[in-house]
């Protein structure tokens, strides 16, 4: 009994607390603490059973002598009235002898006391301990699922703002070559066109071209005709 209540008050909350930051998993290990603390609580309640009983035996015994006390001192009593004096002796000795051991019988119940006490209160300490355990186990789950949560958020948001920078630069190289591609395609598009049309581009640029000389060249007889002589004007409109 005296190992098992030394475990007892190595109990704490404190202890309590400490275990459940290093596990990994406290949502899994808080029923098995928890099972196990009701489990220490049965235990220590047949102690204190163990104890009040060892108590009540130590406390009947010393009623039992204080009994034979009393009743070796009435035998006295009754030989001496009838003047039976070596009965009386016999009485008055065996009183004595019983009176002796009254310290002893004592002590026992004594000891037997302060052990039934430290077993109750163990086991009260103990219980109190469970039902503080048990009142904060929701408290305790759901800091520990919200640390969670927090902490997965935290690594999402981290990706995020680490990758970010990286998604858009890989957006506008994207678009750098999309608008690169744009103007291969309109370069190859005119080039394809003059190559299917190329000659008669060439000859129509070359009819406009005479076109515009032969204008040119009518203007610049008409207003050569109003200043040359009659015969020459003559023959330069008939040339024209």
């Amino acid at each position: 009994m005296a190992g098992f209540l030394k475990r007892v008050r190595r109990i704490t909350m404190g202890k309590i607390h400490a275990f459940l930051d290093a596990v990994e998993n406290p949502e899994e290990v808080f029923p098995q603490l928890v099972q196990e603390m009701r489990n220490e609580c049965r235990k220590a309640i047949e102690a204190e059973a163990i104890a009040v009983a060892a108590f009540k035996r130590r406390q009947q015994e010393q009623d039992d002598l204080q009994a034979d006390i009393a009743k070796w001192g009435h035998r006295a009593e009754l030989a001496v009235r009838e003047s039976e004096d070596e009965l009386a002796r016999t009485a008055l000795a065996a009183q004595m002898a019983a009176e002796k051991r009254v310290p002893e019988r004592q002590r026992a119940v004594d000891q037997a006391r302060i052990a039934a006490d430290r077993a109750r209160e163990a086991r009260q300490d103990l219980h109190e301990k469970l039902h503080t355990l048990e009142r904060k186990r929701d408290e305790i789950l759901a800091r520990v699922r919200a640390a969670r949560s927090q902490e997965a958020v935290q690594k999402v948001l981290a990706g995020v703002e680490s990758g970010s920078g990286s998604i858009l630069e890989a957006v506008a190289r994207m678009e750098t070559r999309v608008t690169e591609a744009e103007a291969r395609a309109g370069a190859y598009a005119e080039v394809a066109s003059e190559l299917a049309g190329g000659d008669s581009e060439a000859r129509f640029r070359q009819l406009e071209h005479r076109q515009a000389v032969e204008v040119r060249l009518l203007e610049l007889k008409q207003r050569l005709g109003g200043q040359l002589p009659a015969g020459e004007a003559a023959v330069a409109t008939d040339r024209s």
